[in-house]
């Protein structure tokens, strides 16, 4: 009995052997999530941080990335910095676009623009500005890049050369500006910076293929302002450019007149940027020899740059008026000299040419500098060298402060202003105001002599009539006819009467009208040329008491 009951008391267990099918579902599930995720992440383009300091029109998740109007990535983010000073725009490509992003790669926001090209970016105003991408060359890859505000405006695979100008003159040239060779546009500027330390402007200028090989070594930069006007000691002159320049200025190039082009230059070579042409060519004549001028007259119209002639022949060029040196001190007095420094530049006539022996020589035979008029309108002057014989060899200092001495003379239009001084002078020392008396008293006495004629005449015409006439012998008569005759001549009423009386009213009225004249030409003797001040006419004081 027992036994049986033990028997039955044990449980038989077996192990269940079989898995359900309901798990399937979500092991596919994680499988295929997983592989999303692999997916994604392998797929998945590069990451790129834009920076700029206005970040206007961009939007994170909507701002989209172009490439030759092709999406190629978006923007994922929009935030500012941890100064609060430039925004931080991280941007994701799209898978495979990892080669774009290269050193020299170009980022530029594109939106609705006005400019010297026209308007531009105008699809963007229904589909919002977008980022545009230009791929560079270089082999170093980067992530991080400066967003433009304009597109570059020559890409970096653009075929070419860059040179660097550098200037003294800030401000003249503006981004985008022309390049030009012979009028023709070959080139544009590309940015422009300026350099604290040198205090000088600089100037990125990019010359388009096949116009690259023009850059040579012989080759001179200058601005191109349109419309050029000078007036100077040479004159008016009045230059006209295109009408690429008119408005925004540009730059032209050229070979030196006379020269070789020369070899052609290495990319980033540097150059002087010109103010015109015409300096260029001033510019050559780097060998030169300095002389000192001392003259006594004004030089009020010379400026620095003004030539220095012989005959019309340019020998050199005025530096400094006037020339300032510890050695040259003087003493204001009647005695007292204005220093001017020259340079005589050889290369203008011959290179060979030895300036001391022959300035030596030529002031043994009498050669001066002088001061004359080069335009009667602005009042320039410029440095004549001639020959004054009469003058003789130069007995005084041959050097002063180091510096050789060319001796002067007064010439041109000091010289006329002083004969039309002395003329003045003359004619101010004439004794009009005893001629106005003489020739009033002599009006009076003819007007005088008149009245006696015409009582004569009317006696003599009585007599003529009377009886006693005919008593007369006949050549006493006709003598009395013909005195009668003429005293009809002179009768009030007559030609001769009336003739003798204007010329004598006209010679009144001259001497009369030409006394103040004088007087303005004795207060200001180039009256005749520049109109005098008015005077005002003399006002009594009141009498104090």
């Amino acid at each position: 009995m027992a036994n049986k009951n033990n028997t039955d008391a044990q449980a038989k267990i077996s192990k269940l052997k079989s898995w359900s099918p309901i798990w399937i579902i979500p092991i596919i599930t994680i499988f295929i999530g997983a592989w999303i995720l692999i997916y994604h992440f392998s797929h998945l383009g590069p990451e790129v941080t834009l920076i700029t300091y206005n970040a206007e029109g961009v939007e994170a998740g909507k701002t989209k990335l172009k490439s030759r109007s092709v999406d190629i990535g978006l923007v994922e983010k929009v935030s500012l910095d941890n100064n609060f000073k430039r925004v931080i725009i991280k941007a994701r490509l799209n898978d495979g676009m990892r080669d774009l992003l290269k050193k020299d790669t170009a980022f530029w926001i594109v939106k609705p623009a006005i400019g010297k090209e026209g308007i531009t970016g105008l699809g963007t105003l229904f589909s919002g500005v977008f980022i545009e991408v230009q791929p560079g060359n270089s082999e170093q890859h980067a992530e991080k890049f400066d967003l433009l505000g304009s597109p570059p405006l020559a890409s970096p695979d653009a075929k070419g050369i860059r040179v660097i100008l550098t200037s003294d003159q800030a401000g003249r040239l503006n981004t985008g500006a022309p390049v030009l060779f012979h009028g023709y546009r070959v080139g544009s500027v590309e940015a422009s910076s300026f350099d604290i330390k040198s205090r000088n402007m600089h100037y990125q200028l990019f010359i388009n293929a096949p116009y690259n090989g023009l850059v040579t070594e012989n080759v001179r930069f200058w601005r191109d302002s349109g419309i050029a006007f000078d007036l100077s000691a040479q004159g008016i002159r009045l230059e006209m450019g295109s009408l690429t320049t008119l408005f925004s200025g540009g730059v032209s190039f050229d070979v030196v007149e006379g020269w070789q082009p020369g070899k052609r230059v290495e990319d980033k070579s540097l150059f002087r940027l010109y103010e015109d042409q015409r300096s260029i060519q001033n510019s050559l004549y780097s060998v030169h020899k300095d002389f000192i001028l001392f003259f006594s007259d004004s030089v009020r119209g010379l400026q620095p740059g003004a030539p220095v002639e012989f005959r019309g022949i340019r020998l050199g060029t005025v530096m400094e008026v006037p020339f300032d040196s510890e050695k040259l001190r003087q003493k204001l007095d009647n005695e007292f000299r204005i220093p001017v420094l020259i340079h005589i530049e050889p290369g203008r006539v011959s290179t060979d040419i030895d300036l001391e022996k022959e300035f030596a020589a030529a002031l043994r035979q009498g050669l001066r500098a002088a001061l004359k008029s080069a335009n009667l309108i602005t009042g320039a002057l410029y440095v004549d060298l001639d020959f004054y014989p009469e003058k003789g060899q130069w007995k005084g200092p041959l050097k002063v402060a180091d510096y050789d001495i060319i001796p002067t003379v007064s010439a041109g239009l000091s010289q006329i202003q002083q004969k039309v001084v002395e003329a003045l002078d003359k004619i101010n020392r004439l004794p009009i105001e005893p001629m106005i008396s003489q020739a009033t008293n002599t009006l009076a006495e003819s007007q005088k002599t008149i009245r006696e004629a015409q009582r004569t005449l009317s006696e003599l015409n009585k007599l003529m009539t009377s009886k006693d006439f005919q008593k007369i012998p006949a050549d006493l008569q006709q003598t009395l006819l013909e005195l009668n005759r003429v005293m009809q001549g002179l009768q009030p009423g007559s030609p001769a009467y009336n003739r003798m009386i204007d010329n004598m009213q006209r010679l009144d009225q001259v001497l009369r009208d030409i006394q103040p004249v004088i007087k303005t030409l004795n207060n200001k003797s180039n009256a005749l040329v520049f109109e005098a001040k008015s005077i005002k006419d003399p006002e009594p004081k009141k009498v104090t008491k």
